[in-house]
């Protein structure tokens, strides 16, 4: 779709601005706006907190219209606080802990609300003739007036009142920030639906892709072998010609090196270690890996191997049990405690790994994990009885092989998902800046949509 230009133009004098339409002002943003700014009352004063009042922070800056707050704060707390109660209808901007780095940082307050002292609220004179939500657009996410206070800011902590102040706004007549307004509200919801499309895609793709796998490992690629019950609740029947074995039986379970040993009296040497950071689900990170002190009589005793199946002991839920194959990209390197090596025996590392991974072995270790809130931990001896199916050697390395080529298709699915993902944001970011800086005109395609 393409957009007209406006019929005259004129230097704005701003070098990120450049050309205006001939009609609009250039005035700064402290010529028709006052500023707020907001403050933490006493944590230690609970009378404070828990009530009735929104207290906006950037945490709370997760939509375009803000509606309430994580916290809140009662009418003592308010005024023990170097904030005050805004009405509803004020911009808000968060203006510390880097800007850029916040999904909204600017959005309207739909309610009354006390800030923080990272953020600010702007409000306009009486009879200013500015409409809230063109401003929002001017200085919303990517907007060109927000690039240009994170160009100025970028190495500091906070964007200045004094620079806000300052900052030369774009501004065409009211009834035409109204158009613009309408306009960028209904096509940025047509480009934010069809994000959210590719985004439910690419977790379709890895849900597939996760059903493929656990199918494969457990029931093999011939829909018409005869199945057996494998004597397990939830794993159901396998193929009658596999074999089931406990972990324990085919592999060691090597256990890590524990922090903060005193090795004062012993010959120590330093080396690479991997932390539960550096196992990722399915690939190795290893763009940060530390060192670490041990008894030199120690390294072999921990010592990585390649084809060792790594996995994670715990952590957060979606860590248990995460993992992936050594390949000796290190040498020599070791493994924290919270970090199993599993070294098969006369079983393929490759084959092991996609068990570990496998739906039935994450059940697994969920179930026999140790629990708190939103974290989970298992041990070594649960890791060994670990039900493993086992086919022939044959059968699995053309379970392997069909497995690498569908992982090869859902990556392709899911790259190209997130290409469209990025052109589609970038379209985005294009013609909110093209819109509010008078690239183009939309006045005219505005009065045909709404007709």
């Amino acid at each position: 779709m393409t957009f007209p230009r406006y019929p005259q133009y004129k230097d704005s004098g701003v070098e990120w601005l450049g050309e205006v339409p001939a009609h609009w002002t250039l005035p700064k943003l402290k010529h028709f706006t006052k500023f707020f700014g907001g403050g933490t009352p006493s944590r230690e004063n609970l009378s404070f907190w828990n009530g009735d009042i929104p207290w906006v922070s950037p945490k709370d800056m997760k939509a375009e219209r803000i509606q309430g707050a994580e916290e809140c704060i009662t009418e003592t707390g308010l005024m023990n606080s170097t904030s005050s109660l805004l009405p509803a209808g004020m911009i808000l901007l968060v203006v510390r802990s880097g800007i850029l780095k916040h999904t909204i940082p600017v959005a309207i307050n739909e309610v009354p609300v006390a800030l923080n002292q990272d953020m600010k609220a702007l409000s306009f004179d009486e009879g200013s003739c500015l409409n809230a939500f063109f401003l929002r657009w001017v200085q919303g996410l990517n907007a060109p007036l927000l690039l240009a206070w994170a160009k100025q800011g970028a190495t500091v902590e906070s964007i200045e009142q004094a620079y806000l102040a300052e900052s030369i706004v774009p501004l065409p007549p009211f009834t035409e920030q109204q158009t613009i307004a309408a306009f960028l509200d209904r096509e940025t919801a047509k480009i934010d639906a069809l994000i959210a499309e590719q985004q439910r895609l690419i977790e379709l793709l890895k849900e597939k892709r996760q059903a493929v796998i656990s199918h494969a490992v457990t029931k093999g690629l011939n829909p018409d072998a005869p199945m057996k019950d494998s004597g397990i609740e939830w794993l159901v029947e396998v193929p009658a010609h596999w074999e089931i074995k406990r972990l324990k039986f085919i592999a060691d379970v090597q256990s890590g090196v524990a922090k903060g040993k005193d090795n004062s009296r012993q010959e120590t040497i330093e080396v690479p270690y991997l932390r539960v950071a550096n196992v990722q689900d399915g690939f190795l990170d290893l763009e940060t890996v530390t060192t670490i002190e041990i008894p030199a009589s120690s390294l072999e005793r921990y010592l990585l191997r390649v084809g060792d199946v790594l996995m994670n002991e715990g952590g957060d839920y979606d860590k248990l049990g995460r993992g992936h194959i050594w390949n000796g990209e290190i040498e020599p390197c070791i493994h924290q405690n919270h970090v199993f090596a599993i070294r098969p025996r006369g079983l393929s590392s490759e084959w092991l790994n996609e068990i570990t991974g496998s739906d039935y072995a994450q059940f697994y270790f969920m179930t026999r994990s140790k629990q708190s809130t939103n974290l989970a931990s298992i041990s070594s001896t649960n890791i060994m009885e670990l039900p493993v199916v086992i086919p022939s050697i044959t059968e699995q390395q053309q379970i392997l092989m069909s497995l690498s080529d569908q992982r090869n298709r859902f990556d392709t699915l899911t790259a190209e998902a997130q290409r469209a993902i990025a052109l589609l944001q970038e379209r985005r970011t294009a013609l909110i800046s093209a819109a509010v800086t008078g690239k183009i005109d939309v006045r005219s395609f505005s009065l045909k949509e709404t007709a």
